[in-house]
C-alpha cells in the first residue's frame, strides 16, 4: 500500500517536473520574442531600381541578406493577379480568412500525418511571415522551439495588421527558389512578365513551387501533379469553376529554362530542363546605358556605402539620363563602326547639360563590348589621356583672360627650349605635319589650323604656373612639374566626361559644372535620402567665355585665306551653330574631339585600351577625320527638335571683320568678337588719318600682348607706314 502511495507521488514529481521544464523552456524560447516593429524596416529590404530623367525603370540592382543576393521588387497587393493570388492561398492556407493567425485544425492534421511518417507542414500564411522575416535564423530549421516562437508572433502579427497586409507581406517575403524573393522577382524569372499578368494557371505553378521551390523548379511533371491536385482543390472549395480550371490546365505552361509540349487536355507529353540556372536573376538588371548605371552604382555605393545600398536596398534613384539622346549615342558608335575605326580602337561618348551638368548621355565603350571598364570615366586609372590638341582652347582662353585678343600675334617658327628629358637636352616641338609658316599669326588662325609652336608660344608668353593652374582649375590633371608641353597636351590628363564638364564653359558663360548623373535618391517608403544641386566653378568672365567660344567656332566654320581644308568641317550641323577641338596625342594613341552647342556639350574619345598607337589603313588615324562625324550623328539626334541658332553675346563685346592671317581689320575677313575699343582698325581710313599704334618701350616695333598698355609708347603713324613697324 504504502510502495504504490509512494510510486504515484513519484509519478506525480514527475509529472509536476515535467510540466515545470516545459514552463521553464517554454518560456525561455517565448520570454525573448523580437518585436513586431522590426516587420517595418524588414519590409523594406528589396531590389534598387534606378530611373530614367522620365523615371522609365532602366536598372535593378539585387540586395544582400546573410552574404546573399536577393532579388525581390516589392508590389502592391492590387497589383498581383488575382487569380494568383487565389491560387496561392488556396495551397497555402485556404482558411486563411477565417482564423486568427493560427490554423489549429491543419496544425493537427499535419500532426497526425507527421505521426504516420508522411512529413507535413502547417503552418499558415501569417507564420510563415513570421518564419520568413523575423525568425528567418531559424527557417530552415524544423524545431518545437521555433513552434512555440511562430504561434504568439503570428497572433501578434493578426493583431496588428489586416488580413489584406498580411497576404501583401507574405508575397513579398516568400522564397521561390535560386534568388528570388517575392512573387514579383519570381513572375519575371519563371514568365517575363509582371504579376499583374499572371494567368490561373501561372498562379497554381507558383503555388505549387512554394514548400520546396529549386527541387520542385527541376521537376515539372511533378509541378503538373501538384496544379492538378490544387485546382481540383480550388473547385471543391468554391475558388473557381470546373470551367477556369479546365481552361487552366489546358494552358501549355512552359516555365523559362524548360522545353515541353502538351496534348489538347492539357496533359504534358514531353519535358526538357534545357537551363538548371534559369530560377536566378541577375544581381544588376540593366535594359539601357550600362555604363551610366555601373557609374550610378558607383556614386551610389560612395555616398551611401553598401550597407545601404545592397544591405538594406529598396531605393529609387532617379537619373538624369535622356533614354532617346542615350539611342542616339549608342547609334552614332555603330555608325562610326560601319564607316571603320582604327584597329583595336574602343569608343567613349558622353553628352550633358552645359547649364547643370546632368549628364545626358554615357558610352563607356563600343556597343556589344563585355566588362564593365568605363572609358568614359576610368582612362588612365581615372587621370584620364592625354586630350593632345584638344587643350589648346583652354590655352587660348587663358590668354584672352590675360588681356589678349583674338588678333593677338604669335610666331610660328623653328624653336628650342631646354629640356633634360629630351635628346641632347634640348626639346625642338614641331607642328603636325612637321613644317612652320615663319611667320607671326593671329592666336585665331593658330587655333583653327592647330598649330603647335603658337600654342607652346603662348604657354611660354603666360607662364607655366599660371597656366597649369588655369587647366586644373578647368578639372585637368596635370603633371606636379609640368612644363610647356601642357600647352599641346603633354603632361596632361582628362577622360571624355571630365572634358565635356570644362567645355561646358564656353557655352554657359565661363562656369565648369560638376558633372551629375544622379537627380534624386528616395527610400522605399519615399523619404528623400539626396537631393542634387548643381555645382559650378567660375573659370572666366562671360566676356572671355564668349571670346572663347567665337574661336570654337572658328576652328569649324572659318575658311583658310591659304586655301586648305578646314579641319573639322563634318562637326558642322545644318541648322545649328557648333564650336569644337580636335585633339591626337603622340603617335594617335589618343583621339578626341569636344565639341559644344547650344544645350549640349559633347566628348567623342576613341582609343586602345592598351594605350598603344593606332593605326588605320597603314596611316596614322586623324581625330579630324575619325571623331567629328560622331560627334555630329550624336548631337544632331540628341537635339533634333530642341532650340538651335548662336548663344547670346555679352553686351561688352563688339563685331568685326579681321584677316586671319595679319590681324587687321578687312572687308573680308572672318568675324570675330574683341573687347570694346580692341577691335582691329577699319580698313581705307581717309587720306591724312592717322592709325595710333602702341610700340614697345625700347624699339620701334608694335608691342605683342606680352606688354602691359601703361609700358607702351604710343605714336600716330600714316596707315600706308604700319608695316613698318611690323617687326618679324
Amino acid at each position: 500500500m504504502k510502495l504504490r502511495r509512494y510510486l504515484k507521488l513519484l509519478v506525480l514529481a514527475l509529472l509536476v517536473g515535467v510540466v515545470l521544464a516545459a514552463v521553464i523552456i517554454i518560456h525561455g524560447w517565448t520570454g525573448n520574442l523580437p518585436s513586431l516593429d522590426a516587420l517595418e524596416s524588414l519590409r523594406l529590404t528589396s531590389t534598387t531600381t534606378v530611373f530614367a530623367a522620365d523615371d522609365t525603370p532602366i536598372a535593378r540592382l539585387a540586395s544582400e541578406e546573410d552574404g546573399m543576393s536577393i532579388n525581390r521588387m516589392l508590389v502592391k497587393l492590387d497589383e498581383v493577379s488575382p487569380a494568383a493570388v487565389a491560387a496561392i492561398v488556396a495551397s497555402e492556407d485556404r482558411r486563411f480568412f477565417r482564423h486568427y493567425g493560427v490554423d489549429w485544425l491543419r496544425i493537427g492534421g499535419a500532426f497526425w500525418q507527421t505521426v504516420r511518417g508522411h512529413l507535413q507542414g502547417g503552418s499558415s500564411i501569417s507564420v510563415q511571415v513570421i518564419k520568413n522575416t523575423l525568425l528567418r535564423n531559424l527557417s530552415g530549421v524544423r524545431s518545437i522551439e521555433r513552434k512555440f516562437k511562430e504561434i504568439p508572433l503570428a497572433i501578434e502579427l493578426e493583431r496588428r495588421y489586416t488580413k489584406e497586409e498580411i497576404l501583401e507581406m507574405y508575397l513579398n517575403v516568400s522564397f521561390w527558389g535560386g534568388n528570388l524573393w517575392g512573387i514579383r522577382a519570381a513572375s519575371e524569372a519563371y514568365f517575363g512578365k509582371d504579376p499583374s499578368e499572371l494567368t490561373l494557371a501561372e498562379g497554381a505553378y507558383l503555388a505549387a513551387l512554394i514548400p520546396g521551390p529549386n527541387a520542385r523548379y527541376r521537376d515539372l511533371p511533378r509541378v503538373r501533379r501538384r496544379m492538378k491536385a490544387l485546382l481540383e482543390q480550388m473547385v471543391t472549395g468554391g475558388w473557381i469553376t470546373r470551367e477556369m480550371a479546365d481552361a487552366a490546365w489546358r494552358q501549355p505552361l512552359v516555365p523559362k529554362g524548360w522545353q515541353a509540349k502538351y496534348d489538347a487536355e492539357g496533359n504534358l507529353r514531353s519535358a526538357k530542363l534545357v537551363d538548371p540556372g534559369a530560377n536566378t536573376l541577375p544581381d544588376l538588371v540593366v535594359q539601357v546605358a550600362p555604363h551610366f548605371v555601373y557609374e550610378v552604382r558607383k556614386q551610389l555605393i560612395r555616398r551611401f556605402g553598401r550597407a545601404k545600398v545592397f544591405g538594406q536596398g529598396g531605393l529609387r534613384v532617379y537619373t538624369t539620363l535622356d533614354v532617346e539622346m542615350q539611342r542616339a549615342a549608342e547609334a552614332a558608335a555603330r555608325a562610326a563602326q560601319k564607316r571603320g575605326l582604327p584597329q583595336g580602337a574602343q569608343l567613349a561618348l558622353v553628352g550633358l547639360d552645359p547649364e547643370t551638368g546632368e549628364v545626358y548621355a554615357m558610352l563607356g565603350a563600343l556597343p556589344g563590348t563585355e566588362g564593365e571598364f568605363n572609358r568614359a570615366t576610368q582612362l588612365g586609372d581615372g587621370a584620364g589621356r592625354s586630350p593632345g590638341s584638344s587643350v589648346k582652347p583652354f590655352v587660348y582662353t587663358t590668354a584672352l583672360a590675360s588681356g589678349w585678343s583674338q588678333a593677338s600675334m604669335v610666331e610660328d617658327k623653328e624653336v628650342s627650349f631646354p629640356d633634360p628629358t629630351q635628346p641632347g637636352g634640348v626639346w625642338k616641338p614641331k607642328n603636325y605635319d612637321g613644317t612652320f609658316m615663319n611667320q607671326a599669326v593671329t592666336i585665331r588662325y593658330a587655333m583653327d589650323r592647330s598649330l603647335n609652336v603658337p600654342a607652346i608660344l603662348t604657354a611660354d608668353s603666360l607662364g607655366v604656373k599660371k597656366l597649369a593652374a588655369a587647366l586644373g582649375s578647368a578639372g585637368f590633371k596635370v603633371a606636379k612639374t609640368p612644363g610647356l608641353a601642357i600647352a599641346i597636351g603633354g603632361g596632361v590628363g582628362a577622360t571624355p566626361l571630365q572634358m565635356a564638364a570644362s567645355y561646358a564653359a564656353f557655352a554657359n558663360g565661363g562656369w565648369r559644372v560638376e558633372p551629375r548623373l544622379i537627380k534624386r535618391v528616395e527610400d522605399a517608403a519615399g523619404h528623400v535620402l539626396y537631393q542634387a544641386k548643381p555645382l559650378r566653378t567660375r573659370l572666366w568672365s562671360a566676356d572671355v567665355a564668349y571670346l572663347g567660344w567665337d574661336m570654337l567656332k572658328g576652328y569649324i566654320y572659318d575658311e583658310d585665306p591659304l586655301g586648305r581644308g578646314n579641319l573639322a568641317w563634318r562637326a558642322r550641323i545644318p541648322g545649328r551653330v557648333v564650336g569644337g577641338k580636335t585633339g591626337t596625342s603622340n603617335n594617335a594613341r589618343d583621339l578626341w574631339y569636344a565639341g559644344v552647342t547650344r544645350g549640349m556639350s559633347a566628348v567623342v574619345w576613341v582609343g586602345r585600351d592598351d594605350n598603344q598607337p593606332m593605326k588605320m589603313n597603314g596611316r596614322e588615324p586623324s581625330s579630324s577625320v575619325v571623331n567629328p562625324p560622331i560627334w555630329r550623328d550624336f548631337v544632331e539626334n540628341a537635339l533634333r527638335g530642341r532650340p538651335a541658332g548662336d548663344l547670346v553675346v555679352t553686351e561688352e563685346l563688339v563685331r568685326a571683320r579681321m584677316d586671319l592671317l595679319s590681324g587687321e581689320a578687312s572687308p573680308s575677313g572672318v568675324p570675330a568678337y574683341f573687347r570694346a575699343g580692341r577691335a582691329p582698325a577699319p580698313a581705307g581710313l581717309p587720306v591724312g588719318v592717322s592709325v595710333l599704334l602702341g610700340l614697345e618701350p625700347n624699339r620701334d616695333c608694335i608691342a605683342g600682348p606680352e606688354w602691359a598698355p601703361e609700358q607702351l609708347r604710343w605714336k600716330a603713324v600714316a596707315p600706308d607706314q604700319v608695316s613698318r613697324y611690323r617687326c618679324r
